[in-house]
């Protein structure tokens, strides 16, 4: 039976069982080294199981917090490269004159509904009474994957 803590290779006797346990307890004790994976980092042995166990569709049978690590590929998904940032809120051309079918009801803004409008809330909106119109919003189509749209 090997060091390494293998929990899914099947059932254990209790004699390797116990060595195993008491191998734990050293390690947390620090009374032995700590495991090392296959790239050399040492492993924390106060790591709950839950999060050092691999699931079952990721496990390749060594020791290792890989699953846990973000993978190196790059992110492809996205529309923006890294460092770069889009015109966001800027505004394009001149404001207009007369409320348009389709603006926003409160600022007279064609680039968002009424709902999704970022500004105060007026008694009486652009399209009543056709003052302070605001001029068109920059939208730019960019795809973010999940997570970056949650940044």
């Amino acid at each position: 039976m090997s060091s390494s803590t293998s929990y899914g290779s099947g059932k254990l006797s209790r004699e390797d069982y116990k060595k195993q346990k008491d191998l734990e307890a050293a390690r947390k004790a620090g009374t032995a080294p700590a495991e090392v994976d296959e790239e050399g980092n040492a492993i924390n042995p106060h790591i709950p199981e839950f999060m050092s166990k691999a699931p079952w569709y990721m496990d390749t049978g060594k020791v290792g917090l890989q699953h846990q690590r973000k993978d190196k590929k790059d992110n492809s998904d996205t529309s923006l490269q890294k460092g770069e940032w889009y015109a966001r809120g800027s505004r394009v051309g001149t404001a207009a004159t007369k409320f348009r079918k389709g603006a926003c009801e409160n600022c007279g803004v064609l680039s968002h509904k009424t709902k999704d409008c970022m500004e105060r809330p007026r008694k009486k909106g652009a399209k009543w009474t056709g003052k302070d119109m605001k001029a068109d919003e920059v939208v730019q189509d960019i795809s973010l994957s999940y997570d970056a749209k949650r940044d």
